[in-house]
């Protein structure tokens, strides 16, 4: 059993899907974790036909890399049913493309959280039935500190719905030290997001930052994360910015860094 370390997209922002696929397997990663960024008109929803997914499957295998999640974030103001079908769909993608997590990002509107959840609660077998886990990470609203994230566990209460652990988020958005948290939620994590972040949840707060140069005990984290026998993906998420070139050299140390501690 092993931590498959990987890194996703976000970082290259500002360039090219395809250079943030070629900096990612140049850094030494060998699993992806997709974002739909907003000026890379690369994307699996839950609105793609199967063909587009299948390019970007494609896309990605070519550059020496395996697809271990992409992003869920439910659209709730379709209604019940719109949504829930949507995750359906992005299910059926996931599960051609070999992708076992959708990553959801909760909601952030109080008023919408009952439907939310009771669209999880529907959306959650569909997942299941193609082998796919939602992964809901910590990202404010609802899913803002540990507990809360414990708590939209129980009120989904189905096990294709699971969380996607984020250190840097439970420092960004509660200011909550992530590795207590952890030892509240490791029985539920089936993913990770390797963020870090500093300045808690002040006005300061950031996360454009290689994984070691901020506040987030990596070392005690990938530790707790061995001794538990996790072997799902452990995706990086957020480097420092710049050029390609820059962040080509960022992923390169997040890796060195990063693999050095999960043994690859």
């Amino acid at each position: 059993m092993a931590i498959d370390l990987g890194c996703m997209n976000r970082p290259w922002a500002k360039h090219s899907f395809d250079q943030a696929l070629s900096g990612i397997a140049r850094a030494g990663f060998r699993s992806f974790g997709l974002l739909n960024n907003w000026n890379q008109d690369v994307k699996v929803t839950g609105d793609s036909d199967d063909a587009e997914a299948d390019r970007v499957g494609a896309r990605v295998r070519d550059a020496g890399l395996a697809l271990r999640m992409v992003p869920c974030s439910v659209p709730i103001d379709r209604g019940h049913d719109g949504a829930v079908n949507y995750v359906r769909v992005l299910a059926r993608h996931a599960e051609r493309l070999g992708v076992r997590v959708l990553l959801e990002m909760g909601s952030n509107h109080p008023e919408k959280y009952d439907a939310y959840f009771a669209v999880m609660r529907d959306a959650a077998p569909a997942a299941a039935d193609h082998g796919v886990t939602i992964a809901l990470k910590p990202h404010g609203g609802l899913s803002t500190t540990a507990d809360d994230c414990l708590r939209a566990i129980e009120r989904v209460d189905h096990p294709a719905y699971r969380l996607t652990y984020d250190p840097g988020n439970l420092l960004y958005y509660a200011g909550e030290s992530p590795v207590p948290a952890l030892a509240r939620l490791r029985p539920y994590v089936v993913a990770v997001c390797l963020k870090d972040e500093t300045g808690g949840n002040g006005p300061d707060r950031a996360v454009d930052l290689v994984p070691g140069d901020g506040d987030v005990d990596f070392p005690t984290i990938i530790k707790a994360l061995l001794d538990t026998g996790f072997d799902g993906p452990a995706i990086v998420e957020t480097l420092g910015p710049g050029s390609v070139e820059e962040v080509d050299a960022h992923a390169a140390r997040a890796f060195r860094y990063l693999g050095g501690l999960v043994g690859a």
